[in-house]
């Protein structure tokens, strides 16, 4: 009998997600990409939905673009768990039901400022929340526009979030300078596990797929190219069977293939799959 392919191959472990939406304002290299909060939005969608489904855990900043992303999906999920009961607390194992697993971290600098969707997304079925100490007496100020604030503080943050989830592998999407510190943490804390960036989303993500090549994976180019040499043999097959039948009005142009974010999502699952079984 062959090896017994698991249903949850990301189960006991959690994905690192370094995401938001660049603020055109902030720095000159971070400038927001055509339909940039689509392509976000949709990219972030996907990715969480992967790992929901892959049985992981998600860990990420909650920062304010995000969050509402994150808590729409986990609503998705509140009617099963409701009618199955909720999780037991600790990791799960694979005959629990698929659910969304979410670790939310925060800093109490930000606590007089905590986002109503960071709020709202703490208190759903399988989300947690860890707060971290302001540092120096470091407080968010929403007054100051296009100006980092907190820096010593979200470092704090940001180094106990992925020394104390320990995540697999860590995912970049859209994003500013705090991608690219959260990618230098998590190299020096979690070295030799992979990181993934959406190059198409832009911000940080673009800019490391350029700057560092050898240290990120990127799949979009990739299964943007094999959608479009199905379309391609597709569409040739259709203008085959149309000759064969006597048909003469000409095929309509091809459209632009936009990025298959699904398809790129379960690549990189499947990808962390593959790392995981290599590091045994």
């Amino acid at each position: 009998m062959g090896a017994t392919v698991s249903a949850k191959p990301l189960a006991g472990h959690a994905v690192f997600l370094s995401a938001s939406v660049p603020s055109p304002d902030r720095a000159e290299k971070y400038r927001l990409i055509p339909d940039a909060f689509a392509r976000i939005e949709e990219a972030v969608l996907r990715v969480a939905g992967a790992v929901f489904h892959a049985g992981g855990t998600l860990v990420f900043g909650g920062h304010p673009s995000i969050s509402p992303l994150i808590g729409y999906l986990c609503a998705q999920y509140q009617p099963q768990l409701a009618a199955e009961g909720e999780p037991p607390q600790g990791r799960r194992d694979e005959r629990e039901p698929a659910g969304p697993r979410v670790v939310m971290w925060q800093s109490e600098a930000y606590l007089d400022s905590w986002a109503e969707p960071s709020e709202r997304l703490a208190t759903m079925p399988g989300v947690s929340v860890n707060w971290t100490p302001a540092v120096n007496g470091e407080r968010y100020d929403p007054e100051l526009r296009g100006v980092p604030q907190c820096e010593e503080s979200l470092k704090l943050m940001r180094r106990k979030m992925i020394d104390g989830t320990q995540p697999v592998a860590m995912v970049a999407i859209g994003g500013m300078e705090g991608v690219e510190m959260e990618l230098a943490i998590f190299q020096e804390l979690r070295h030799g596990r992979p990181v993934y960036v959406l190059t198409s989303t832009g911000g940080a993500a673009a800019v490391l797929a350029a700057d560092k090549p050898n240290q990120v994976r990127s799949f979009d180019d990739e299964v943007r190219a094999n959608v479009a040499e199905f379309r391609r043999r597709v569409r040739e097959q259709q203008m085959e069977d149309r000759q064969d039948a006597g048909i003469a009005v000409p095929f309509p142009e091809e459209e632009e293939i936009a990025i298959p974010y699904a398809a790129v999502a379960a690549r990189i699952v499947e990808d962390i799959q593959r790392s995981l079984k290599e590091r045994r």
